[in-house]
C-alpha cells in the first residue's frame, strides 16, 4: 500500500459519529469517513477522506484510469 495524500492539511468535514471510529485503524476510519461523507452528499469530503487513505495499487490504478491523474492530484492524492 503506498500513501496518496499529504498530511499537511487540515482534515475534511468528519460524518463520522466518534463511538463507531473505536476499535478502527487510522485507515480504516478515513475509508469509513469517505463512504459517510459520500451518502450524506458531500463528494468534496468523500474525495479529501479517502485521499488521505493508504489504498492498494490495485485501487490506485482504477482510481488513475476512472478519473485521471490530473483529477486525482486536483483531489489531494499523491500520484
Amino acid at each position: 500500500m503506498t500513501s496518496t495524500t499529504t498530511h499537511d492539511r487540515p482534515l475534511p468535514r468528519s460524518y463520522m459519529p466518534e463511538e463507531d471510529k473505536a476499535g478502527l485503524s487510522q485507515n480504516a476510519i478515513y475509508l469509513c469517513e469517505s463512504a459517510d461523507a459520500k451518502e450524506a452528499g458531500d463528494e468534496e469530503a468523500s474525495w479529501a477522506w479517502l485521499a488521505l487513505a493508504e489504498l492498494p495499487e490495485s485501487a490506485e490504478y482504477i482510481l488513475k484510469e476512472g478519473c485521471g491523474e490530473e483529477f486525482l492530484r486536483a483531489k489531494g492524492f499523491r500520484i
